[in-house]
């Protein structure tokens, strides 16, 4: 294990981590002004969910074609495919268990912020049943087919472009139909507690009107660099213009940052001796992540319970459709098709698609049963992610216990052909200056593994 190159990638995902962070408040700032007419449930579910799930696409993009391209940067190995699916899948188990718990107890602790300027705890949260089931049924539906896809031999650029079709019905849906529901008086949403002790008045007229006015300098005096609205609007009131800058601003900043997270996924799976699917199912899904937490956590100060779960919830349909519909769909035209093993890291993939089906079936059952979500499911929420990860890091290093767990779920049909070898490196099927070389070609990942970690 080396642990000098451990530390530096961990130290790369934090900082690239605060940087998503930075640069999210202003996409936040600059998406709700673009939704500010939108209905409740929508906006979270559409301009918030595609903003805060760019981290995701960039970087399952990087990881898939980086190898291809810059094997110098992003090493030559061959299994991008693998991490990037272990990135968005990742990301969506972090996003459906995680967002939603730190929700509920946000609006415990801190308290949702009352028209007055006073802030006010509130024992529970509800939702509107009609966008957690809608915005759940095309989640299912998205697992689905990636489900169906993985379970077979090769995945095509046709794969790719069914997974971006299920995020277009959803956005169709979602704008067409809206899903909103009539604005009810506060005291049917939450059970109060009282004011909180020592609650300050918020004067409306701190900051323009459109506009925010960032305090601090933040870690590093990267808030102060990536207040886009002040280093690009001079924090004046925001225009749909000035809104687009900014979001096209934070895009840049926040794919440069995910080039340094595909890059540390690299080498701290190097440094652990582990596939790089180890590394991306939690590092990068935790980083990528960011965020969608600090929408998801804003809205609920605000009160909006249900931009706060679809923002979320829809995410993840993001993550799953296009995150990596559009680069398979790319990859495919470009490079080949990806033909699937059921050896090694891509073994795990196969093992992931069940276990992420079954985590959203548990945590669609606890948002949607009873009439509200209070601290007693936030806790079972925070279980349940505790228990993904003891899963993630059993199967890392190898643990008993994990592989009878594999043993019970259903096998794909993919390519057993491959004899394993001692290294525990990956081996592409055809040589990267094949790749590089536009040509379609078929690609195979495939994995040299040690026998014991197959489970023979």
């Amino acid at each position: 294990m080396d642990l000098t190159l451990l530390f530096i990638s961990i130290g790369v995902i934090a900082l690239t981590s605060v940087v998503i962070m930075y640069a999210c408040d202003g996409f936040e700032e600059a998406a709700d002004y673009l939704g500010r007419d939108m209905k409740p449930g929508v906006k979270g579910a559409t301009i918030n969910a595609v903003a805060s799930s760019l981290p995701e696409l960039f970087t399952t993009t990087i990881l898939l074609f980086g190898p291809v391209y810059l094997p110098t940067v992003f090493g030559t190995r061959a299994d991008g495919f693998s991490a990037g699916i272990a990135t968005t899948a990742g990301s969506a188990v972090f996003n459906s268990v995680i967002i939603p718990a730190l929700c509920i107890f946000a609006v415990m602790t801190i308290g949702v912020r009352r028209p007055d300027g006073t802030r006010e705890r509130v024992k529970y949260i509800k939702l509107d049943k009609r966008v957690a089931v809608k915005d759940g049924i095309f989640f299912l539906a998205g697992e689905a087919a990636l489900i169906v896809f993985l379970g077979g031999v090769l995945m095509e650029w046709w794969m790719g472009a069914v997974l971006s079709a299920i995020y277009l019905v959803y956005l169709v849906v979602t704008l067409g139909f809206g899903f909103e529901r009539e604005a009810e008086s506060d005291s049917s949403e939450l059970e109060r507690e009282g004011p909180v002790s020592g609650s300050i008045e918020e004067s409306p007229s701190a900051a323009p009107q459109g506009g925010t006015v960032s305090s601090g300098v933040g870690i590093l005096g990267l808030r102060y660099l990536l207040d886009f609205n002040a280093r690009l609007n001079g924090c004046a009131a925001l225009t749909d213009r000035s809104a687009w800058k900014i979001i096209i601003a934070a895009t840049v900043v926040i794919a440069v940052a995910c080039a340094g997270i595909a890059w540390a996924i690299e080498q701290s799976a190097h440094a652990l001796g582990v596939a790089p699917y180890f590394t991306a199912v939690i590092l990068a899904a935790a980083a990528t992540s960011v965020p969608d937490t600090i929408l998801s956590v804003k809205d609920a100060l605000k009160g909006e319970y249900d931009n706060a779960i679809s923002n979320a919830v829809g995410s993840n349909i993001f993550d799953l459709t296009i995150c990596l519909g559009v680069p398979l769909l790319a990859y495919g035209l470009i490079v080949g098709d990806i033909e699937l093993s059921n050896a090694g890291a891509a073994a795990d993939v196969q093992v992931l698609r069940w276990v992420l089906f079954f985590t959203t079936i548990c945590v669609l059952g606890l948002l949607l049963t009873g009439p509200v979500i209070g601290a007693l499911r936030a806790y079972l929420l925070f279980a349940l992610y505790c228990a993904w990860t003891a899963f993630i890091v059993g199967r890392a290093f190898e643990a008993d216990w994990a592989q009878r767990i594999v043993d019970i779920l259903p096998e794909g049909e993919a390519s057993t052909e491959h004899i394993p070898g001692p290294s525990s490196t990956l081996q592409p099927a055809v040589s990267h200056d094949r790749l590089a070389g536009l040509g379609r070609a078929h690609v195979t990942f495939e994995v040299d593994v040690e026998a014991s970690y197959r489970g023979d």
